[in-house]
């Protein structure tokens, strides 16, 4: 079984091409809370939602709020360890952004394999990209 202590985090907005209010009625019923609930979470500040999340199970639930319009990402483990590809890429890039898409990666506090916005595995991008 895979060690837990990734967390969901909502960046507070929604993303392009999605209204805001159709995206909190969305969420509303999907955790069965009303709208004025949920408001506290779209006040474009970070909010961690989950915590304790294996990272399979974060990155589904990341998936799944990415497709009704919330703008979040996973915060990985403290203790992960970049791969030999990944580091090749923070030193080029020094760590700020992600090879395909060009978001900002550094709020991650460590690096990532997996971009939260486009979805790319980054090590395997950086791979076949040297080739």
């Amino acid at each position: 079984m895979e060690e837990k202590g990734y967390s969901l985090v909502f960046e507070g907005r929604v993303l392009p091409g999605f209204a805001r209010r159709d995206v909190i009625e969305r969420v509303g019923k999907r955790l069965g809370r009303s709208p004025e609930n949920l408001k506290p979470l779209f006040r474009d500040k970070p909010v961690t939602v989950r915590k304790g999340l294996d990272k399979e199970k974060a990155l589904s639930q990341q998936r799944v709020f990415s497709k009704m319009g919330v703008c979040c990402y996973v915060l990985p483990k403290a203790d992960d360890k970049p791969t030999e590809n990944q580091k090749d890429h923070f030193q080029e890039n020094n760590g700020l952004q992600c090879p395909k898409c060009g978001n900002d990666l550094t709020k991650f506090g460590t690096s990532v394999d997996e971009c939260p916005f486009c979805g790319i595995i980054i090590s395997k991008y950086i791979k076949a990209r040297k080739r």
